[in-house]
């Protein structure tokens, strides 16, 4: 069975989908075969790998008999019937190794469902993780149905964080979340780290303070990868790529090889 990982925060800003979509990738062509989710109605890890232009598995146009305008509904890679009972997503191909059921608008019916959906969500998680060795769930950056439901499916969080005062409360909201969800939903739900993602390069006094902070606070949760800041990650993200595929010589590119190393080192160790 495969390895399930919620990478999660509670906050907006700290790069969860720029994280899942890269070290999804890495993983993958390390010669692992990977399922990314995107649970964000936002769609963001969906339009990281797309762009705007979604394949009909994932959102399709219908035509209304009525009015004859068009509307859109989720497709079958959609990660909205991961919830709906007596559906059974198929996961879209992005390569050989690599694949996808994404996100849109969609998702966020989930928000006013049942706690009946996040069982739903959880069962389809049992039966996609036999067909595949890692899956990374991108989740919103809120508590609520969906990031639970996500919890409750995983066997790890890896929580990405900025070295500042907010990102830092959202880490330990998150880890407070966690630690309610792993008591009540899931037990076999661990922290595999805390990812420090965004650090500026040069040294900054209060950046290096909020550092020592986390590794006060969280010690050996703390990856040893960190990926610093630079444009060429949000040029990336622009084109659609990897940053190891749009900028191979560049220092992120070596961070994120470094990063796949160590999250496959720290899965190995929790078996």
């Amino acid at each position: 069975m495969g390895k399930v990982t919620s990478v999660s925060i509670q906050k907006g800003g700290p790069g969860k989908t720029t994280v899942c979509r890269n070290l999804g990738e890495e993983v993958s062509e390390a010669g692992f075969k990977v399922l990314l989710i995107d649970n964000d109605p936002q769609g963001n890890l969906t339009k990281a790998i797309f762009g705007d232009d979604l394949p009909p598995e994932i959102m399709k146009a219908t035509e209304a008999v009525t009015s004859g305008t068009q509307k859109v509904a989720p497709g079958m890679s959609n990660t909205y019937f991961l919830y709906e009972k007596d559906e059974m997503p198929e996961p879209h191909k992005v390569t050989e190794s690599l694949y996808i059921i994404g996100a849109t608008k969609h998702l966020a019916e989930m928000g006013t469902r049942s706690v009946d959906c996040v069982y739903e969500f959880k069962d389809k998680m049992e039966v996609l993780s036999e067909e595949f060795d890692h899956v990374f769930i991108d989740c919103p950056p809120v508590a609520g149905t969906l990031q639970t439901a996500a919890h409750g499916a995983s066997d790890y969080l890896l929580i990405p964080t900025e070295l500042n005062e907010d990102s830092i409360d959202g880490v330990k909201q998150q880890l407070e979340s966690a630690l309610a969800n792993k008591k009540r939903l899931n037990p076999v739900l661990d922290v595999l780290g805390i990812l420090v993602n965004g650090k500026d390069s040069h040294k900054i006094n209060i950046e290096e303070y909020y550092f020592e902070t986390l590794k006060k606070l969280y010690g050996d949760l703390i990856f040893k990868s960190i990926i610093t800041y630079s444009v060429k990650v949000s040029e990336a993200r622009s084109f659609n790529k990897t940053v190891r595929h749009h900028a191979p010589t560049s220092v992120q590119a070596e961070q994120f090889v470094a990063l796949t190393k160590e999250y496959l080192q720290r899965v190995v160790r929790g078996k």
